[in-house]
């Protein structure tokens, strides 16, 4: 019995001593690691043995180091703050609309008004061509009563030459025998502006009577020079003549 005491005596003492280091290295952790993370006040730590244990002293081991302190969080610098435009009042929209309606109702005055002056002006040019056709029909119709008058005018001064010069002819003609009163020879004469023959009488139509159409042509020369007018634009009228010479 003492044997068997004595035998397990030394393992008794070395798992206690196992044990105290074991108890004492997970006290040391559960205090250090409660103390980092909570930063609690300290405590005191009680063992109970059953037992003294061995006089024997375990030397202690250090404890484990404080893990190093977080390293503080690397602050980015916020961004410049955007710009936002203010928004507009209500009071000040409100005057832009009421800016923009008045700029339309002024663009349609404008436009009413250019119409207006456009239909005034298209007014006054038809009145304008108008005028100046009833002004042309005037014209014309005053050209034509000038030109009437002028040609009665100047058909009555030819008529009167004419008769002058038939009357002088007849002067210088001599009488001719049985030719009765409806005989007429017809001749052409071309004058110049004095009165005097250019040529010689040109027998258009004879009478039928060839001593009556000689008699004619002799009157003619002899009764040179013929009347003509004094008026240019009636001599051009006698440069060539028809004389029809009757008893």
């Amino acid at each position: 019995m003492s044997g068997a005491l004595s035998y397990r005596e030394p393992y008794r003492y070395s798992a206690g001593a196992l044990a105290l280091m074991v108890h004492a290295a997970f006290f040391a952790l559960l205090y250090f690691g409660v103390r980092w993370q909570s930063q609690s006040s300290e405590s005191f730590t009680v063992q109970m043995w059953d037992s003294l244990p061995d006089t024997q002293v375990v030397p202690s081991q250090e404890p484990a180091p404080p893990p190093p302190p977080p390293q503080p969080a690397k602050v980015e610098p916020a961004p410049p703050a955007r710009v936002v435009p203010p928004v507009l009042p209500p009071v000040k929209a409100e005057i832009q609309v009421r800016d923009r309606k008045s700029r339309k109702a002024e663009a349609k005055a404008r436009q009413d008004d250019q119409k207006a002056k456009a239909a005034a002006k298209a007014r006054q040019e038809a009145e304008r061509r108008e005028l100046e056709a009833y002004s042309e029909k005037i014209r014309q119709a005053e050209q034509q009563r000038v030109r009437a008058e002028v040609s009665a005018a100047t058909r009555v001064q030819v008529e009167r030459y004419q008769d002058m010069i038939r009357s002088k002819i007849r002067r210088k003609m001599k009488a001719v025998a049985d030719v009765p009163d409806s005989a007429e020879a017809i001749f052409k004469v071309t004058l110049l502006p004095d009165g005097m023959l250019m040529d010689d009488p040109v027998l258009l139509k004879s009478s039928g009577f060839p001593a009556y159409d000689d008699a004619a042509a002799r009157a003619i020369l002899s009764a040179e020079p013929l009347p003509v007018p004094d008026d240019v634009s009636l001599q051009k009228m006698f440069r060539e003549l028809k004389l029809s010479i009757k008893p």
